[in-house]
C-alpha cells in the first residue's frame, strides 16, 4: 500500500504503536481486557489531523477519527465472532473460559462504541467478500468496497538455501505441502496429522512459524510427516512451493487465504474444505483444486484426485494465481484514494 501511494503521492507514514495508549503496569497478556479503554484514547487522538488523509489497516487503528479516512479490513476479529465457539472450546477449564467470555463481551462492546460509528464516516474497504459478510452479519455495516490483496509470484532464481529445507533431499514419492501459522487451530494442522497415516506413500511437509511455545504437536510416530517450525525467507518459501506436488489448506473460515493462491501461482493444485471461508471463492473445485468435507477420509480423496490430475490442472492454477497480483491491488487502492480527494 505504501508502495502504491509513494509512486504518485507525497506520502508520510506514521505507525500507530498501541503501547502508547496502554498503562505501563499492564502485562501484555492482559492487553485485550484494556482494549475498550485504549480504543477510546485512540479515537480522541488529535495528532492525525495534520495529515490530508489517514489510511489504516489494523482493526484497532480503524478507530482513528479523520475527515478523510480510508479503512482497509485485512481481517475481522473473528475469534470473538465467527470462531467464537472454537476459541471458547480451546479453553478446557472453567477458569479459562470465564476470562474469554468476558474478553469477548468487551471486544464486541468496544466495536459497537468506537469502531462502527467511525466506519459510517469513513471510506471502507475489505480484503474479501467473506470479511465483508462478517461486517454485515456482526457489525451491521454494509457500505464497503472489496479489494483483494496480491500474492507472491515465483522467484526467477533460487540460490542455495542453507536451512532445513535443504536437508529434505529429493523425494521420489509425491510431496504434500502445508504452509501456515502452526499454532492456530483454524489452520487444520491436526486434521492433516490424522490424514497422513492413511496415505503413507505420500510425503507431508508441514511448515511455518509457531509463536506459542506451549504448543505440542504429536507427530513423532508419523514417519511420512516432516515439520519445519520457524520463520521463512521468501527464497525458502519459493523452494518449498516448487518442491511440492499439492498444497494442503484445510483452513477454517479463512478471511482470505494468500498461501493457496501462492501455490496456484507455482502451478500447484490446492486441497481445501467446504468451510474454508474465502478460499471457497478464490478456488474452483476440480479445476484449481479440490473442495472436500472436513474429515480425514475426504482429505485423502481430495489429495488423490489432485495428484492424479495435477498436470491437467497446472494451467488453470497458473491463470488463477495470476489474477491476484500486487499491481492489481495497488491500482485499486489508488483509484479509491483518488475518489476521496476533495472536488475543486
Amino acid at each position: 500500500m505504501v508502495k502504491a501511494l509513494s509512486s504518485t503521492h507525497e506520502t508520510a507514514v506514521h505507525y500507530l504503536v498501541l503501547q502508547e495508549y496502554m498503562p505501563k503496569f499492564f502485562q501484555k497478556k492482559w492487553k485485550n481486557f484494556y482494549r475498550i479503554f485504549y480504543l477510546r484514547r485512540i479515537s480522541k487522538e488529535r495528532k492525525f489531523e495534520q495529515f490530508d488523509m489517514v489510511i489504516t489497516v489494523q482493526p484497532d487503528s480503524h478507530c482513528i477519527r479523520h475527515r478523510r479516512h480510508l479503512v482497509y479490513f485485512q481481517h475481522h476479529m473473528r475469534q470473538y465472532y465467527d470462531l467464537f465457539s472454537i476459541s471458547l472450546n480451546q479453553r478446557e477449564k472453567i477458569r479459562k473460559k470465564i476470562p474469554f467470555l468476558l474478553l469477548t463481551s468487551l471486544a464486541r462492546l468496544a466495536d459497537n462504541i468506537f469502531l462502527i460509528p467511525n466506519l459510517r464516516n469513513s471510506h471502507v474497504l475489505v480484503n474479501s467478500k467473506t470479511v465483508g459478510l462478517r461486517l454485515v452479519k456482526y457489525n451491521h455495516f454494509t457500505t464497503f468496497g472489496i479489494v483483494n490483496p496480491g500474492c507472491t509470484v515465483p522467484q526467477k532464481t533460487t540460490s542455495e538455501i542453507k536451512y532445513t529445507v535443504n536437508k529434505l533431499g529429493h523425494n521420489p514419492e509425491p510431496t504434500i505441502l502445508s504452509f501456515s501459522r502452526l499454532d492456530l487451530i483454524q489452520k487444520g494442522i491436526h486434521l492433516i496429522l490424522e490424514t497422513a497415516p492413511l496415505i503413507p506413500h505420500y510425503k507431508f511437509i508441514i511448515a511455518g512459524p509457531c509463536h506459542d511455545s506451549r504448543l505440542k504437536i504429536n507427530y513423532r510416530n508419523i514417519p511420512n510427516v516432516t515439520f519445519i517450525v520457524r520463520n521463512f525467507s521468501c527464497e525458502e518459501r519459493d523452494h518449498l512451493f516448487r518442491k511440492c506436488d499439492v498444497f494442503l489448506a484445510p483452513y477454517m473460515d479463512e478471511d482470505f487465504g494468500i498461501t493457496p493462491l501462492e501455490a496456484n501461482s507455482y502451478g500447484k493444485p490446492v486441497v481445501y474444505c467446504n468451510d474454508s471461508g474465502e478460499i471457497v471463492n478464490t478456488q474452483t473445485h476440480k479445476i484449481t483444486g479440490f473442495m472436500c468435507n472436513r474429515d480425514s477420509q475426504s482429505l485423502v480423496q481430495a489429495i488423490e484426485f489432485c495428484i492424479s490430475n495435477k498436470d491437467k490442472m497446472k494451467i488453470s492454477c497458473l491463470l488463477n494465481g495470476s489474477k491476484y497480483t500486487w499491481k492489481n491491488f495497488e491500482d485499486s487502492i489508488l483509484r479509491h484514494v483518488e475518489s476521496m480527494k476533495p472536488k475543486r
